[in-house]
């Protein structure tokens, strides 16, 4: 691992990917506070948002954002005396959920300039940012049976082409991530079943390789 003592290492995937689990088994092994930004809390939003998305898209992704940004805060207190690992977070908000409706028309480009700026200013406030962006990744296929296998009522809308998308936007986020020469690491969370011991003890092993 690095010379620095303490990292920030946010774990990013598709829905039903196995963030959470990851997030839980890293911090696990690694002896590390958990900061769980995957937020399923009640949005006032949400339901005008479903009904139409177009109109609501900005409004819910900004709530959001700033639900996750307030949970993240703690993190540079927390970064003093440990690495920190994080479930989801900005880097989901922006690039992947939010950006993924400008690729669909569902936000306009005047909406998205201007919930970057605002983000990017709430960010810089709450905490530095990533050591190490991981990133899971899994079929369409996979997420699809994963999805029908835990049964939550919120995800029954979420078809092959809408986890496609979100599919591309993350394969667009490790690009960025990788032009700006921070460290990533992508891991194949088909190939291993990341809720098996041995698995994650491969897994924790990727991620220390990766902060070298």
């Amino acid at each position: 691992m690095s010379k620095k003592k303490h990292f920030h290492i946010v774990v990013l995937g598709n829905v039903a990917s196995g963030k959470t689990t990851a997030s839980q088994a890293l911090a696990q092994f690694l002896k590390a506070p958990l900061v769980d930004a995957d937020l399923f809390e009640e949005n006032p939003f949400l339901q005008m948002y479903a009904q139409d998305r177009p109109r609501w898209a900005f409004a819910n992704e900004l709530y959001f954002t700033r639900s996750r940004i307030k949970k993240l805060s703690e993190i540079r207190n927390l970064l003093k005396k440990s690495t920190v690992v994080v479930d989801s977070g900005i880097l989901m908000s922006v690039w992947v959920y939010a950006k993924n409706h400008l690729k669909q028309g569902t936000m306009t480009a005047a909406e998205w300039q201007f919930y970057l700026d605002l983000t990017n200013d709430m960010q810089k406030s709450a905490y530095d940012s990533e050591d190490l962006v991981v990133i899971l990744k899994a079929s369409t296929d996979s997420l699809l049976k994963r999805i029908d296998l835990r049964g939550r009522d919120f995800e029954k809308a979420y078809d092959q082409q809408y986890l496609f998308q979100l599919g591309d936007r993350l394969d667009e986020l490790a690009e960025k991530i990788r032009s700006e020469n921070k460290k990533i690491l992508e891991f194949d969370a088909e190939k291993y079943d990341l809720r098996k011991e041995k698995d994650q003890k491969v897994f924790v092993k990727e991620v220390k390789k990766a902060l070298r």
